[in-house]
């Protein structure tokens, strides 16, 4: 049989952008690397030496006597890798997912959720790196929906709230901005004036808002050098994260690389 099967997978952005790196770094395309990447994975998996009731018994006998297992006598004796606490947690610290654990042991993901759970107080989560955590925030600071971040992070809702837990919440933000639509309405006054910039004035969606607000503190056309030193205290990742979803957005334009236009400067409210 040829090779004329085909599986459609869907990732995130960020999912899609690590898997570009890693195929880069090996000289391979990205179909060919995911390919092969695949297949090396499914190559460590070994068939199961023993069924469940199997594997509850040996367990259960050992942790009677508590006794603690090396990762090499697992993989001597073919038995389920997520039974040493050590290589779990090793595993973890590198930033693997209760589900990749589950996949590098070749065992159900409830399996191995279940088992470290009950014994070695493990609760399912992905650990963030100090950069994923300051784009939730940045992103989210910009205008974003937690479900929309988590959906294009690949992390859950839960997650991404715990990293959010001071700012105001989804329903918290449309409260203020009705807050702020209402009192528009009642104070009709020049002084009004002064509570948001002239160019923010009359734009009720949040992300518009923010986006006008920060857009006015920026020289047009401009790079994205400029954009992380004036908006993101220097952060070039952050700056080149934001320009990308403006222009899938239709705020920004791209003139060239690293440098942007308004797509609208004057009907999007911004001088």
């Amino acid at each position: 049989m040829g090779r004329d099967q085909k599986v459609q997978v869907r990732f995130s952005k960020s999912e899609l952008e690590r898997l570009t790196s890693a195929a880069e770094q090996t000289s391979l395309d990205l179909p060919s690397f995911l390919r092969h990447a695949a297949l090396a994975l499914a190559g460590d998996i070994k068939p199961q030496q023993y069924g469940q009731y199997e594997l509850n018994t040996i367990y259960r006998e050992a942790n009677s006597r508590g006794y603690i297992w090396p990762e090499e006598e697992l993989h001597e004796r073919q038995l389920p890798l997520y039974w040493s606490e050590a290589w779990v947690r090793a595993r973890l610290a590198e930033g693997k997912s209760i589900k990749q654990l589950a996949i590098l042991t070749g065992s159900p993901q409830t399996t191995v959720q279940n088992h470290l759970r009950m014994h070695f107080d493990i609760r399912a989560y992905q650990q963030l790196t100090e950069e994923r955590i300051e784009l939730i925030r940045t992103r989210y600071l910009a205008g974003e929906s937690r479900r929309a971040i988590a959906t294009d992070m690949g992390i859950s809702n839960v997650t991404v709230g715990k990293y959010l837990r001071d700012l105001p919440t989804d329903p918290e933000w449309a409260a203020q901005e009705l807050r702020v639509a209402q009192s528009e309405q009642i104070q009709r006054q020049p002084a009004e004036a002064e509570v948001l910039p002239s160019n923010v004035q009359g734009l009720r969606n949040r992300a518009d808002r923010l986006f006008a607000e920060r857009a006015r503190l920026l020289s047009w056309p401009t790079s994205t050098q400029q954009i992380a030193q004036v908006l993101f205290d220097g952060r070039h990742a952050s700056a080149k994260d934001w320009t990308d979803r403006m222009v899938v957005k239709g705020r920004l334009k791209r003139l060239a690389r690293g440098w942007f236009e308004l797509a609208q400067p004057c009907t999007s409210g911004v001088d």
